[in-house]
C-alpha cells in the first residue's frame, strides 16, 4: 500500500519569518508509491509524457515505460497527487557504501562516477524520472510541481543518510539545479535512455544543497517531523534491499 508522507512546503517565495496563520500547505500530496496498480499509472504517465517530448514512442512494451532498476530494492519510486489524481512521478536509486554502482541508473553512461562513489562519505542518491501530466498546460503549476518533487527528493536523501546526490536532467534544467542547489555537472552529456536526447549528469553534496536552498527560498524549508517521517518511510524498504 501507497505511503503517505507528512507534508507542509511553504508556497511563498519570499524568505521573512513566517507565522502558522501565514503558512500554506501544499494542495499537492506526494507518496511513496507501492501497490501495483499505481506502479502501473506511474508508468503509463512516464510513456506519455516520453511520447510527447521525443515525438515517438518510447519503447515497444506497450503503452508504459519502465525498465529494471523501476523493480531493484534500492529504488523507491513516488508519486504526486492532486485531489487524488496523478500528476506526477520521480523515482529515487540508493547505492549505499556496501551496494555496487549497479544500484544507479546513470552507472552505465557517465563514467566519471565511480571517482564520485569512492570519494563519497555516505550514500549516494540518484534522482530521475522526473514526470508531469503533460495535460498540465499551466506553467506556474508545473513548476510548483517540479519544485515539489525536487524538495521530496532533498527530504528523503537527509531522512536516508545520503551524502551526495545526483540529478540526471536534460540540459535546459541545469540552471535551476546549480542556482538553487550548487550542483555542477559531473561528466559530459550522454545518452540517457530512452531515445537519443543528450542528458547531463549534475551532482553535489547534501551538505551544499540543504545551505543553498535555505537561503534561496523558504519553500524549501524542511522540518524535523518531514524527515522523521520520511525515515520511518523508507527504513523498511532499504532495510529489505
Amino acid at each position: 500500500m501507497s505511503k503517505s508522507m507528512p507534508y507542509g512546503p511553504r508556497q511563498s517565495a519570499v524568505l521573512p519569518a513566517f507565522t502558522d496563520k501565514t503558512q500554506r500547505s501544499s494542495p499537492i500530496a506526494i507518496r511513496i508509491v507501492n501497490d501495483v496498480k499505481e506502479r502501473a499509472s506511474i508508468y503509463a504517465l512516464r510513456y506519455r509524457a516520453y511520447e510527447k517530448l521525443l515525438n515517438a514512442p518510447p519503447c515497444d512494451q506497450g503503452e508504459e515505460f519502465h525498465d529494471a532498476l523501476d523493480n531493484a530494492a534500492t529504488t523507491v519510486p513516488f508519486g504526486a497527487y492532486d485531489a487524488g489524481r496523478l500528476v506526477g512521478a520521480m523515482r529515487l536509486c540508493f547505492s549505499r557504501p556496501k551496494d555496487s554502482l549497479s544500484t544507479l541508473p546513470c552507472a552505465g553512461y557517465y563514467p566519471e562516477l565511480k571517482a564520485v562513489k569512492q570519494s563519497a562519505r555516505e550514500s549516494l542518491m540518484e534522482v530521475s524520472r522526473f514526470t508531469i501530466d503533460t495535460c498540465i498546460a499551466n506553467t506556474s503549476y508545473r513548476t510548483t510541481l517540479y519544485a515539489n518533487l525536487v524538495r521530496t527528493s532533498l527530504m528523503a536523501a537527509e531522512a536516508a543518510r545520503v551524502s551526495t546526490i545526483l540529478v540526471a536532467t536534460r540540459p535546459g534544467w541545469v540552471r535551476f539545479y546549480k542556482y538553487m542547489l550548487g550542483f555542477d555537472m559531473i561528466g559530459q552529456p550522454a545518452n540517457y535512455p530512452p531515445g537519443d536526447l543528450k542528458i547531463v549528469l549534475l551532482g553535489g553534496s547534501l551538505d551544499l544543497a540543504r545551505k543553498r536552498q535555505r537561503m534561496q527560498n523558504a519553500f524549501f524549508r524542511i522540518s524535523p517531523d518531514e524527515i522523521t517521517g520520511m525515515r520511518q518511510a523508507l527504513a523498511p524498504i532499504l532495510a529489505r534491499a
